[in-house]
């Protein structure tokens, strides 16, 4: 079924009107037919409202997404009769006219290339990690043997004919996720050739010479195998693939292979043709098997300590907001930064745009922070996040039903001044001014969910002071920073970016009697939780390159076994918080000449600028060492010790705290506590980051670790056998311990036996450094508890490697 023929199925008053249909728009109640339809030359649906429904509108409320509206994508390779190449482009009208330099969609570009060159012999696309085309390779296979390409790519302002913007993708990123071995060919009729013997394959794009300008970072800890073409060109290629794999963070393991009995310039694509009637799976063992004998080229670092989780300092947070963290993890049984973190982002939205702290007259901090806490499922994240957002959600729905009665009100006051406005023009005595217009209520918002930006822009127009984005599984949200917003892939990242700083934004609508609207200064705060898996998904290479990824806190305790507890949290705790948050919700900005809103300028006594000074002098010598996804936290975190300062600042002036120095300006206690905090969210993120980009070998060593830590620090080899189901195979367990005592990640020593006779057991100690910071998870907290990880009952089982997605 075609697009067009999908989307009529719909709508059942469909009509046919001369090359296209008319029907009643279903986004809207329509009375008259709006709603035209027609098929594209490129065999999309192209859809418009008449009346102005947008055409997400209309694709939701037929239950289709906008993406349902373009052909169905194929695959084209040199092997396969051509196929109709897949659409890549956007919703609206089909003009071969480019704007300027730029085109409303690949396909117009690849026609536009189609009219100078010719029918072109194969089409290939190339996708961002959000699976959004970001650019096309287009082939001419010439009579003389010769080929001629061309690329088209997505920029900012649509499709030009040209390369990539930097850095640009793998071709078949999407495939890579959960690859353990690569190929590496050059070219992606080469790639296509791989995958159709069963080969995960890819490559980088735009020629031989163009390997540094690709993004390298999703092949980090695999295993690579380069299949160079049998020329000096493909020679130099695989030795720049080389180069560039030996920068990653986490350097694969890297193989060159060479396929015998290729030609002058020959890939894999003429390995195959050589061995027509071979099956693939035959071939595709051929080629393993030369894997198999090839020494590698890159060594893989031998594993690194790992990464030892620090406790949360709890003692950087005033009161009340402590006592609410400690007596809520307990109650829980999480770790305290699963609480902790969401408090510290629901303090500074509650803050919000009334106060910023000056560093210089040239720079000032708002309280805007971003945070994640991480965890699989069942690590209590969930019950932490409720627990915290409980208030919040209480003042939001009193905020709601005091709007309800003000709208009651307002329509009351608006029949009073309609008839007023009747008898005035009625009087027609022009010297008395007409009655007063009533102005209609805005509902007050703390707290939102809903992503788009043409959703919240007109929320923080509104509520000038900010709000709180709260998402219990902010894999929605990552999910949406990446779609077609008017056009252009990526407009709500760059949105959502511009609110971590609370910059003025200007967004253009396409409806609504507000077409433009101007936000002075666009404050969100961002919470939530996610799986490990599903972040390193969501982050991908373009968020994490971008800086969006740096903006985040991190917060992710290992894992450990659940225990029962009758610890609940006290009313009276819960009722200190909340009413520690009405007083941060009442504090107020200063409003100028002009009636526009300003924060407050908090400034720093002279010993907590001191100490501001010292931690920025620190931080910039740490960050020069740094390179990568580091090097952008490090950056953020610079003023994020500032921003984590001014909350706690104006945590205790609301608790009243009698050790306050003035409340208008940051005294060395907040100051030490931001920095505080702040060291611990930067090595957290640098422990975070090194789960993220493990190899199999680094995750299974950092899941033994923290078990050992569980358990007291002290094992047998048979007591990891039987609680570790990933060693239960005989002699695993022992050599896994042989390794970390290598790595000098702990010891050996022969525990006494009480038999007489008896020969004394080897146990293994796990050395302090190496060990899970024992005042965070202990070895008291889990005696005599079942680990969920060795349970036998299926009901305790989790999934086999519980961070398998990493």
């Amino acid at each position: 079924m075609s697009p067009v023929e999908k989307l009529l199925s719909e709508l059942p008053d469909a009509k046919k009107t001369g090359d296209g249909w008319s029907a009643r728009c279903p986004a809207h109640d329509d009375r008259q037919p709006s709603l035209s339809v027609s098929e594209g030359q490129d065999g999309r649906a192209l859809v418009k409202c008449h009346t102005g429904c947008s055409v997400e509108a209309v694709c939701k409320a037929v239950g289709m997404m906008p993406s349902d509206l373009f052909a169905t994508p194929t695959v084209s390779t040199s092997t396969k009769p051509r196929q109709p190449r897949e659409t890549i482009g956007f919703c609206g009208q089909d003009t071969d006219k480019p704007a300027g330099n730029t085109f409303v969609s690949a396909n117009v570009a690849i026609k536009e290339l189609e009219r100078q060159h010719g029918k072109s012999s194969n089409v290939w696309t190339y996708r961002n990690a959000q699976g959004e085309p970001a650019g096309a390779v287009v082939r001419w296979d010439r009579p003389d043997g010769k080929k001629d390409i061309r690329p088209v790519s997505l920029h900012a302002d649509g499709w030009r004919i040209g390369g990539m913007p930097e850095p640009r993708p793998l071709y078949g990123l999407q495939a890579l996720t959960d690859a353990k071995r690569v190929y590496v060919v050059e070219g992606e009729k080469a790639v296509e050739a791989a995958r159709s013997i069963g080969l995960v394959a890819t490559t980088s794009a735009h020629g031989a010479q163009s390997a540094g300008k690709t993004a390298w970072s999703p092949l980090a800890g695999m295993e690579v195998i380069i299949l160079a073409d049998n020329d000096i060109a493909g020679r130099q290629y695989a030795e720049e693939v080389r180069s560039q794999l030996a920068k990653l963070a986490q350097a694969p393991v890297v193989k060159e292979v060479e396929l015998p009995g290729m030609p002058e310039g020959g890939d894999i694509a003429d390995f195959i043709a050589a061995h027509a009637g071979t099956p693939p799976h035959e071939l595709r063992r051929m080629v393993e098997a030369l894997v198999a004998k090839a020494e590698p080229s890159v060594s893989a670092p031998p594993p690194v300590s790992v990464q030892q989780f620090q406790r949360f300092p709890i003692e950087a947070l005033p009161e009340p907001t402590r006592n609410f963290v400690v007596a809520g993890s307990k109650a829980i049984g999480c770790d305290p930064c699963y609480v902790a973190l969401p408090q510290l982002i629901v303090l500074a939205s509650a803050i919000g745009n009334t106060r910023r702290l000056r560093l210089k007259s040239s720079w000032s901090a708002p309280p805007i922070l971003w945070g994640a806490i991480v965890g699989d499922s069942g690590t209590a994240k969930s019950p932490a996040f409720a627990l915290v957002m409980r208030p919040v959600q209480q003042y939001q729905q009193k905020a709601i039903k005091r709007y309800a009665n003000a709208v009651k009100s307002y329509e009351v006051e608006l029949v009073r001044y309609e008839k007023a406005l009747s008898q005035w023009k009625r009087d027609g005595d022009s010297s008395d001014a007409p009655p007063e217009n009533p102005v209609a209520p805005q509902p007050e918002r703390f707290i939102v969910s809903d992503t788009t930006v043409e959703a919240i822009v007109p929320v923080l127009l509104a509520n000038p002071r900010g709000v709180l984005m709260s998402r219990d599984e902010l894999s929605g949200f990552f999910g949406s920073l990446d779609r077609y917003a008017g056009g252009k892939g990526g407009a709500d990242a760059a949105f959502w970016m511009e609110t971590y700083f609370g910059a003025c934004v200007v967004v253009d609508r396409k409806t609504g009697p507000m077409r433009t609207i101007s936000v002075p200064s666009a404050s969100v705060c961002l919470c939530g939780g996610i799986q490990p898996g599903v972040l390193r998904r969501a982050l991908g290479v373009e968020h994490r390159e971008s800086g969006l990824a740096a903006r985040l806190l991190l917060c992710c305790p290992p894992r450990k076994a659940k225990r029962w507890t009758d610890a609940e949290v006290a009313p009276e705790t819960e009722a200190e918080f909340a009413q520690l948050l009405g007083r941060l919700y009442g504090l107020l900005p200063i409003v100028n000449d002009d009636g526009e809103m300003q924060p407050v300028a908090v400034g720093m006594t002279p010993e907590a600028k001191t100490l501001w000074e010292a931690y920025y002098n620190a931080n910039g010598r740490e960050q020069v060492d740094l390179t990568g996804d580091l090097a952008a936290v490090w950056s953020k975190m610079e003023e994020c010790a500032a921003r984590l300062a001014l909350v706690i600042h104006l945590t205790r002036c609301a608790a009243g705290d009698p050790t306050l120095q003035s409340v208008d300006l940051v005294d060395a206690a907040s100051m030490t506590s931001g920095i505080k905090l702040a060291e611990w969210f930067k090595q957290e993120a640098r422990r975070v980051y090194a789960l993220l980009d493990e190899t199999d070998t680094v995750r299974d060593q950092r899941r033994l670790v923290e078990w050992i830590a569980s358990k007291g620090g002290v094992v047998s080899p048979r007591e990891v056998q039987s609680g570790c189901r990933w060693l239960h195979e005989p002699g695993m367990a022992e050599a896994a311990l042989n390794e970390l005592a290598s790595d000098a990640l702990g010891d050996w020593t022969n525990k006494p036996t009480t038999v007489k006779g008896g020969r004394p057991s080897r146990v293994f100690h796990l050395r302090a450094e190496s060990a899970v910071d024992e005042t965070s998870i202990g070895p008291d907290e889990n005696r005599g508890s079942v680990d969920a990880d060795s349970a036998d009952g299926p009901e305790l089982r989790t999934p086999d490697g519980e961070w398998g997605e990493l």
